[in-house]
């Protein structure tokens, strides 16, 4: 069996996507981590448990190395009758910010 160079750019691009989502679930679910570690500390409910995760751009890190800017939508309560929507900003695998917008005090 011989590959061609053909065949050798489809593995290395498919592998390359494969990556990519891999990561991209990684930092979805650290984003998760954060944002119910949060709502825990301000005595808020995480709703449905999963976030959005979104591009937003492309930055440089800390110690100087491109990264990618990832907004991750979420969902709490603050009554258990109300819906905000909170923010978790990740740069590459790090938090970068939550945002936690203002809500009703139970």
């Amino acid at each position: 069996m011989y590959l061609e160079l053909s065949d050798i750019v489809v593995l290395t691009v498919v592998v390359i996507i494969l990556s990519f989502w891999w990561n991209a679930q990684a930092i979805r679910q650290t984003a998760i981590r954060h944002a119910k570690s949060r709502c825990k500390q301000l005595n808020l409910q995480f709703l449905d448990g999963s976030i959005s995760l979104n591009f937003e751009a492309i930055r440089r890190s800390p110690n100087g190395s491109l990264a990618i800017l990832r907004r991750c939508q979420f969902e709490f309560s603050a009554t258990g009758q109300d819906r905000y929507q909170g923010e978790v900003f990740m740069l590459g695998a790090r938090l970068q910010e939550i945002r936690i917008p203002p809500h009703i005090l139970p």
